[in-house]
C-alpha cells in the first residue's frame, strides 16, 4: 500500500507552500488552524500523511516562518490550543524521502512559481512515476482544489489538492484510470472511492459479458451516480419511479427498477435477493450498460447498513420471466 512505509511513496502530503496567514484576524487564523488539524487528524486515522523535513521553515507571513507562529506565538496571532494541536499533529507526521531522485525545490503551479514548495515537488515526482499523490492544503488558501497542473523543468503532472477529506472520493475515483487499477484491487479501491456504498462479497466481474478492462470504467461511472445521486432522487420523488429515473438519467446513465411484469413473479424476483452478513437485501434497481446485457443491481438505502446502499449483483442479465 502506498504510504505504508518501507520506502514506498506516500499517498498524501501536506503542501507547506499553502500556509499563507496574511490578512487573517486572530479568530480567523485560529479557526483555520483548527480546520486544518481536523483534516490532518481524520486522514491520519486511515493512512499516513507525510511532510517535508523543512515544513516548519515555511514563510507563512511577511518575515515570519511557520515555527515562529506555532511554537513561539509570534504574529500573526492564533489561539494557543489551536497552535499546540497543529504543532503536535505535524510533528507526528512521517517525513517523505529526502533522497528522492529529481526532487525539485521550486515548482510551477498552474503557471505560477512556488519557491520552497518541497512537498509539491515530491507530489510531482511521485505522480509522474505513476503513484498519484494528493496534497492537503491550508483551508484558507485562495487556490482552488481539485486536479491542477504542477511542473518543474521538463516534468509535468496533474496533482490533486484538497482541504477537506470529504473531497477524497473524487480523488480515489480518478485513480482507477490513472493507475490502471487491477481487478484484484478493484473493490479495496472502490470502498475508498464510494464510502456510502457496501459491496457484497459475491461480486465478480466474471459475470459480465465483457472483460474487466472493458467493463471497469462503466462500473465506476454507475457506482458514482448511485453513490452521489440515488438517495437524493429517491427521497425527493417518493413512489414516483419515472421521476427518479429521469433525475438519474440526467447524469448520462440508465438506471431503473424491474418492470411490474417482472415484479409479479416471486421466483424471478428471488434472483434479485442478495445475502450480506446474514441479512437479505432485495437489489431490484439496476444500471444497464446495454438494453440487453450487463447489469449492476443494488438495494435501496437501508438502515441495516447505516443508510448505505448495497451493491449486490454484477451480471450479464437476470431472468425476466
Amino acid at each position: 500500500m502506498p504510504g505504508a512505509g518501507g520506502g514506498e511513496p506516500y499517498r498524501f502530503v501536506v503542501d507547506e507552500s499553502s500556509f499563507d496567514f496574511r490578512g487573517l484576524t486572530e479568530e480567523q487564523l485560529t479557526d483555520a488552524l483548527d480546520d486544518f488539524s481536523d483534516a490532518l487528524a481524520e486522514l491520519g486515522t486511515t493512512r499516513p500523511v507525510a511532510v517535508s523535513p523543512w515544513w516548519a521553515e515555511t514563510e507563512c507571513a511577511d518575515g515570519q516562518q511557520l515555527y515562529q507562529v506555532l511554537y513561539e506565538g509570534a504574529p500573526p496571532k492564533a489561539g494557543r490550543d489551536a497552535r499546540l494541536r497543529m504543532q503536535s499533529l505535524m510533528d507526528r507526521c512521517p517525513i517523505w524521502d529526502m533522497d528522492l531522485p529529481g526532487l525539485p525545490g521550486e515548482v510551477e503551479l498552474d503557471g505560477t512559481t512556488r519557491e520552497m514548495a518541497w512537498s509539491l515537488g515530491y507530489a510531482l515526482v511521485r505522480t509522474g512515476e505513476g503513484s498519484t499523490v494528493g496534497c492537503l492544503v491550508f483551508p484558507r488558501s485562495e487556490a482552488p482544489g481539485g486536479w491542477r497542473k504542477v511542473s518543474a523543468a521538463a516534468v509535468e503532472a496533474t496533482v490533486y489538492f484538497f482541504s477537506d477529506p470529504s473531497a477524497l472520493p473524487d480523488f480515489f475515483r480518478e485513480l482507477f484510470r490513472r493507475e490502471n487499477v487491477t481487478e484484484h484491487d478493484f473493490f479495496a479501491r472502490a470502498r475508498e472511492a464510494f464510502p456510502e456504498l457496501v459491496f457484497a462479497d459475491s461480486l465478480t466481474f466474471n459475470k459480465f459479458d465483457g472483460s474487466y478492462l472493458v467493463m471497469r470504467d462503466w462500473v465506476v461511472a454507475v457506482l458514482g451516480v448511485v453513490h452521489d445521486h440515488f438517495r437524493d432522487a429517491y427521497t425527493a420523488n417518493p413512489g414516483n419511479t419515472r421521476a427518479i429515473q429521469a433525475a438519474l438519467g440526467n447524469h448520462g446513465l440508465n438506471l431503473s427498477p424491474e418492470s411490474p411484469n417482472t415484479k409479479s413473479k416471486p421466483k424471478i424476483m428471488k434472483q434479485r435477493d442478495v445475502e450480506h452478513e446474514n441479512e437479505t437485501y432485495r437489489c431490484e434497481w439496476h444500471g444497464k450498460e446495454k438494453p440487453d446485457r450487463n447489469r449492476i443491481h443494488f438495494s435501496l438505502p437501508d438502515q441495516r447498513l447505516g443508510g448505505r446502499i448495497l451493491i449486490g449483483i454484477f451480471t450479464d442479465h437476470l431472468d425476466l420471466e
